[in-house]
Parts: structure tokens; sequence; C-alpha cells
């Protein structure tokens, strides 16, 4: 199977998990990290996937592996807009529904990740009324024109949409970042760090020594 950063694992206990390091106590009182990890942005060697759990609470965060083997479904971002019609979450519901007409329209392949994507993927609420809505768009080159009127659109919207876009074989970046900073320089965050860029002719340019 294929997995990638932000995909959501499934797992039959925390007992399966790799003790690289000791499992913090919170971990299993946890529902949402019982069963659940999402992909990190790093490297897949050996068939161990760096995964994270959540918690109760924002600062409850755990960083760990599992191996392949051990997982028993991958739910990716791109699926879980399939699931937003039935989505139970009255408060973040109607500024989903605009982002998948919008994005439907701009042809955009998408998905909703972060404390949304994780309750849409689990029946799990963690979310808040002050949670925002984190989605990632997925390009193979950067669209310049694309993006710059995916980020009108967010502007019209009643609640905050935090947009991340995955390009390919390269990494993500924020979009409010890339929009603000394209010509000066713009983090892109890959699995082996963050780089520094800018665009030439609509690909990637590291700086160097910045």
């Amino acid at each position: 199977m294929e997995i990638k950063v932000h995909d959501i694992v499934k797992f039959e206990s925390i007992a399966v998990l790799e003790k690289t390091t000791p499992i913090p106590d919170w971990v299993f009182n946890a529902p949402a990290a019982k069963n659940y990890g999402v992909v990190r942005r790093m490297p897949i060697m050996d068939d161990m996937v760096p995964i994270g759990l959540r918690g109760n609470t924002r600062e409850q965060r755990f960083g760990t592996f599992i191996h392949k083997s051990r997982i028993v479904e991958v739910m990716t971002p791109i699926e879980l807009v399939d699931r937003i019609e039935g989505y139970t979450n009255e408060i973040h519901l109607p500024t989903l529904k605009k982002i998948k007409q919008a994005f439907e329209q701009f042809n955009l392949r998408w998905g909703p990740t972060g404390s949304v994507g994780f309750e849409l993927a689990t029946d799990i609420s963690v979310t808040t009324e002050r949670s925002d809505i984190d989605v990632c768009i997925y390009m193979d080159v950067i669209d310049r024109e694309l993006l710059v009127e995916v980020g009108k659109f967010l502007k019209t919207l009643e609640r905050r949409v935090d947009v991340q876009v995955e390009l390919a074989s390269v990494g993500a970046f924020l979009l409010h970042d890339f929009l603000k900073h394209e010509k000066l320089g713009f983090v892109i965050r890959t699995p082996f760090g963050p780089q520094l860029c800018t665009t030439v002719e609509n690909q990637i340019r590291l700086l160097v020594n910045q």
C-alpha cells in the first residue's frame, strides 16, 4: 500500500506501535490515539511509518512509528471529500460544502486534513468551535494563477481555512506564505526539513545561503 503524509492510518491497538520512545500516559486515555495515527512528513524506511497521535487537548501530541504490516486501513485526504455530505459537525460543515463546490469548479485535487479531516475519517470528535479548517491541495507543478484565485475565494469564507499545497516529489508549502512571499522566498517543507524557495517558470528554486 502507498502511504503519504496526511494519510490517516488505523491500527488494532496501541500495543502494536513501535516502542522507540516511552509512550506518554495520556495516550492510553485518549480515544483519538487508541486506533488512529496521522502520517508525519518523514521518510518511510524499512517499512516503518512515522505517525502522530492526538490527545484530548491541543498540547497532547506524540510522534511514533508503526510497521506497515500493522496497519489495517489507510484513509487519504482526497478520499475524505466524499464523506463531507454526511458530516454531522454543524460548525464546520457549511464552510466545507463551500470549499468542495469551489474546488470542484477549480478542478483541484484536494482533501481535508487536521482535526476536521480526522473527524471525517474516524467519527471521533476532536474539533472545537475555534478550530481552523485545514485542507491540502495536490499539484504536479505550481499553477500560480490558480492559487491566486483560490486565495481570493478563501477570503470570502466566514471561517479561517489554512491551505497547504503538496507539490509532487518536492514537498509542501502554505498557500498564504506563497502568495505573500513568492518572489522574496517562501518555505517548502520536505521529508528532510524546511527549505527556503522561490519559483522560476512554475518550478521550485532553492535559495542557497539565505
